[in-house]
């Protein structure tokens, strides 16, 4: 390859995926599933021995965790991208909005 033919290579490459290249959309919104449903700081604000049963997104970055009678709402916060640049996957953390919220059950 000459070297001509490596910087067309290259700045073909630069425009086709830019520096600041984001996931899908479907792909993101599966990130932030993932993380929402693993996030240690939604684990400890629900009560003990309960399973997820369901996890909503209610608007961007808000997903409201459901584990029997109580729920959660998790935040998608951003985190401080590295060197003030920005390449890649969004990087964020999740954030427990409030305690657990439980309905009584009748029983």
């Amino acid at each position: 390859m000459t070297w001509k033919h490596a910087v067309f290579v290259a700045a073909v490459a630069g425009v086709a995926v830019p520096a600041s290249a984001a996931l899908p959309p479907d792909a993101q919104r599966n990130r932030e599933f993932d993380a929402v449903m693993n996030s240690p700081a939604v684990e400890q604000a629900l009560p003990p021995r309960l399973l997820i049963d369901k996890i909503e997104r209610l608007a961007d970055d808000l997903y409201r965790v459901t584990s029997g009678p109580c729920h959660v709402d998790a935040l998608i916060v951003d985190l401080p991208t590295p060197g003030g640049g920005w390449a890649g996957p969004r990087r964020f953390n999740v954030v427990v909005k409030h305690k657990a919220v439980c309905r009584e059950e009748n029983g």
